[in-house]
C-alpha cells in the first residue's frame, strides 16, 4: 500500500508541473514553437486549406498603382500587373507601363531563366543579369517567404526582436517540380498577426528587402477567398527603392498562369 501511495503522490506532482516541463526539453520546446509559428503564419495568410490544413496557394495575380524603377529611373505607374506561380514551375511575370511613356515593360522569370517580352508570351529577349533578383522577388512575397521558410526545415532559426517574431534561414532549394538553388539567406520579421512585415534576402552581392502592411482580401466583395495579401508593398535593391506599390485588386483563387521558357532561350 505504501508503494502505491508513493506512486500516486508522484503522479499528482508530475501533473502539477507547468505544461511541457515534464515532457519537453528546451530543444524540443523550441522545435515545437517553430512548427507552431509556421502553422500560425500559414493560417494567418489563408494558405492552409482542406480538412488536412495544407498549403493550397499555388498562384496569385495582383494589380496596383504607385512608382517603380524603369530603365534606371523612377516613374509613376500608369498600369501594373504581376502574376506568380509556385506550382511545378516556379515563375513570375511583371507587366507595367509608366505615365508619359509608350514603353511596356514585361519582365519574366521561370526556374533558372529570365527574359523580357514585348507582349505576354511574345518577343522574348534574354535577361540573364536579372535572374537572381527576379527569383528572389518571387520568394520574397509573403506567400513565397512562407514556402521558403517551410522548405528550410530544421535550418529555420527563431528569434525575438521586441514583440516581433523573426525567422532566419539559409535559402537552399526552393520550389515544387523546378527547384531554384539560391545559396543565400533570408530573414522574415512577422507582424503581430504572424504575417510577414519585412523580408530581407541576400545572395552574393545582391541584397533585397521588402516591407508589407495592411493585409486583407483584395479580390473584391463578390470574389472573396480569405487569402490575405498586403495592400502596401515597398521593395528595395541594395538600399535603392525599386517599387512602391498600393495593391488595388488580387486574384488569389489560383488563377491559371504559365511562364513557359522560350525555346530560343534554352538553346
Amino acid at each position: 500500500m505504501r508503494i502505491v501511495a508513493f506512486a500516486v503522490a508522484g503522479l499528482i506532482m508530475l501533473l502539477a508541473l507547468p505544461l511541457g516541463a515534464a515532457q519537453s526539453s528546451p530543444a524540443r520546446s523550441l522545435v515545437w514553437e517553430i512548427e507552431e509559428g509556421l502553422y500560425f503564419a500559414g493560417n494567418a495568410l489563408g494558405m492552409l486549406r482542406t480538412i488536412n490544413e495544407v498549403d493550397r496557394v499555388s498562384s496569385i495575380n495582383y494589380t496596383g498603382t504607385g512608382t517603380a524603377l524603369a530603365g534606371g529611373k523612377p516613374c509613376t505607374l500608369a498600369s501594373y500587373k504581376a502574376g506568380v506561380n509556385y506550382l511545378r514551375f516556379s515563375g513570375m511575370r511583371v507587366d507595367f507601363t509608366c505615365e508619359g511613356s509608350p514603353t511596356r515593360y514585361i519582365q519574366v522569370v521561370s526556374g533558372d531563366y529570365a527574359w523580357n517580352e514585348k507582349e505576354p508570351g511574345v518577343g522574348a529577349e534574354p535577361a540573364p543579369e536579372t535572374l537572381r533578383e527576379r527569383q528572389l522577388l518571387l520568394y520574397m512575397l509573403p506567400h513565397g517567404a512562407y514556402k521558403a521558410a517551410t522548405a528550410a526545415g530544421p535550418d529555420l532559426k527563431l528569434s525575438k526582436e521586441g514583440a516581433a517574431t523573426v525567422w532566419t534561414f539559409p535559402l537552399g532549394e526552393v520550389g515544387d517540380k523546378t527547384k531554384i538553388k539560391f545559396g543565400g539567406t533570408m530573414r522574415v520579421a512577422l507582424d503581430r498577426d504572424y504575417r510577414p512585415a519585412r523580408v530581407e534576402a541576400k545572395v552574393g552581392n545582391l541584397a533585397m528587402d521588402a516591407t508589407y502592411s495592411e493585409y486583407g482580401d483584395w479580390n473584391g466583395d463578390d470574389y472573396l477567398s480569405d487569402v490575405m495579401f498586403p495592400k502596401r508593398i515597398v521593395l528595395r535593391r541594395n538600399g535603392t527603392e525599386v517599387l512602391n506599390l498600393t495593391v488595388t485588386k488580387t486574384n488569389t483563387y489560383n488563377p491559371y498562369l504559365i511562364m513557359p521558357v522560350p525555346a530560343s532561350l534554352k538553346k
